[in-house]
């Protein structure tokens, strides 16, 4: 059964109108019944929240509006949540590269010839700054590695997704 969302209409006859096409009196009056027996909740539409799931039902002799998202819920939210994966792979990708581009910056001070003049009279700090840029090294690679299970694993389970569910 498809779905679609209500979207503030004052009664059942504007859902109606909104979801079928040219309706005759008598289609109008059985979509309506349809609809209300589907989605009891319409008996009282003022207390329905705009964006509430109706469950659309399957009338093979009226056709419905294509303007109207009437997809197979399951389909929805398989979309939905597949849209919400490449959206966090997407954040998450930016931040990573961010912190590629720190590690850029603080590998690159380290290798300034201002920072290496300000602590040349001092071994103790060559030592560390040596250790900080293999250590910024061992970081950067862990994270780029990090980032291509990331994308390999939410492809897998957006496949996943769609193998199972569509």
């Amino acid at each position: 059964m498809a779905i679609a969302t209500y979207r503030g209409e004052r009664n059942v006859s504007e859902i109606t109108d909104k979801l079928y096409t040219r309706l005759t009196p008598t289609q109008r009056v059985k979509a309506e019944a349809a609809l209300v027996k589907v989605n009891p909740q319409l008996k009282n539409i003022r207390k329905l929240p705009r964006g509430a799931i109706l469950r659309v039902p399957d009338l093979p002799e009226l056709r419905a509006k294509t303007t109207r998202n009437l997809e197979n819920p399951d389909d929805q939210i398989v979309k939905h949540i597949n849209r919400s994966l490449a959206a966090f792979s997407k954040h998450l990708g930016s931040q990573l590269s961010a912190e590629q581009d720190s590690i850029k910056q603080q590998a690159s001070l380290l290798k300034s010839a201002k920072f290496k003049k300000d602590i040349a009279s001092a071994e103790g700090l060559k030592g560390l700054a040596k250790e900080a840029d293999k250590t910024l090294g061992v970081r950067s690679k862990a994270i780029g590695e990090r980032q291509k299970k990331i994308d390999e694993a939410i492809k897998q389970v957006a496949k996943d997704f769609e193998a199972g569910f569509l």
